[in-house]
């Protein structure tokens, strides 16, 4: 077995997050989560089918959580979330990343095992992105890069000049 070197960069990630943010706070939160590499796994119909079944969920699961816009792409989500803190158990935005991340897993995992596929378990990256959504005018700008992420990527992808 190949020994790995010593990467500081994998071994001491630097955190992402603000370091004095309540993380709980009322608010709106523009999420993007992506997979392992950039593969392009939400290709997959039924994955993709998965990832929008979790998301759905997530409302009855957690209080305090409400779902805004929503989109898969080939290889990452991008999503609004509102947490609400004037709700006793209102999770953290970690929190609620992390047992997104896990559902979806655990749904997908479960979904190979009855259909006897294999393929690889595991495909989110390790952590996530989150932007503060500050302003009614930043909501808005969030929302349609969220609308229209998909119709960019095709126009880009067929070399079209992109007019939005």
């Amino acid at each position: 077995m190949k020994s790995q070197r010593y990467n500081p960069k994998f071994h001491h990630r630097r955190s992402l997050r603000l370091p004095t943010y309540n993380y709980t706070s009322s608010g709106a939160y523009f999420i993007t989560i992506c997979t392992v590499q950039h593969q392009p796994l939400f290709e997959i119909a039924e994955l993709r089918n998965i990832l929008e079944e979790q998301w759905l969920a997530l409302p009855q699961r957690f209080a305090g959580v409400t779902l805004d816009a929503f989109v898969v792409m080939p290889n990452h989500v991008h999503f609004i979330v509102w947490l609400d803190a004037e709700v006793e158990s209102v999770p953290t935005l970690g929190e609620l990343m992390g047992n997104y991340k896990s559902l979806t897993i655990g749904a997908w995992l479960q979904y190979m095992k009855t259909a006897g596929l294999t393929h690889p378990g595991l495909f989110w990256q390790r952590n996530y992105f989150e932007r503060i959504i500050r302003s009614e005018l930043e909501l808005q700008e969030k929302r349609t890069y969220i609308h229209n992420n998909p119709r960019v990527k095709e126009l880009k992808k067929n070399g079209q000049q992109i007019h939005l």
